[in-house]
């Protein structure tokens, strides 16, 4: 096995939305969830967002929604993790070839992504590996994004360098 920081990290499903610069990308991720289940993921908005001309939020159209609940899944941790099990469970080629990539190098990746309180558990690659994926060549051909947030969701993510970096920032 690869020699990695044993420590692991556990954050709420939201705070994997912060971690989501691209917003193209968070809307890709959020389109499908919203697609399958509208009317629930508008449940769990905090209502602070009104959409001019719906009083049901959930009757709004898609290109309205997906900013909101975009926005919304930063602040509501339920929201967050229904999204990303709904992406999760879609992306089964990306799963498989970032979970073969993860073994290849000598990481265990986890079989599911949330703990039993629907947070997001990860421990960090080693630098040379969060490299590849900060640079696109973790996995050739795919999104480095997509790749990255799968790989975070099988439990690796960020290297050690930056775990480092940032205590001593603080």
């Amino acid at each position: 096995m690869t020699p990695h920081n044993e420590e692991l990290q556990s954050h709420p499903a939201n705070a994997v939305f912060a971690l989501m610069d691209d917003r193209n990308f968070r809307h890709s991720v959020v389109r499908p969830a919203l697609e399958a289940d509208k009317a629930g993921l508008a449940r769990l908005t905090t209502g602070k967002h009104q959409l001019r001309g719906f009083r049901n939020f959930a009757r709004a159209p898609l290109s309205m929604l997906l900013p909101v609940i975009s926005d919304e899944a930063n602040l509501s941790p339920e929201l967050a993790y229904r999204i990303l099990s709904h992406w999760f469970e879609a992306q089964g080629a990306l799963k498989g070839l970032v979970t073969a990539k993860l073994q290849l190098l000598g990481y265990e990746p986890q079989e599911t992504p949330f703990d039993e309180e629907m947070n997001v558990q990860w421990q960090t690659l080693k630098k040379e590996h969060a490299d590849m994926q900060y640079d696109g060549t973790f996995v050739e051909g795919e999104d480095m994004n997509a790749v990255m947030l799968m790989s975070l969701l099988l439990g690796w993510f960020g290297a050690e360098d930056e775990v480092v970096e940032e205590e001593e920032a603080e």
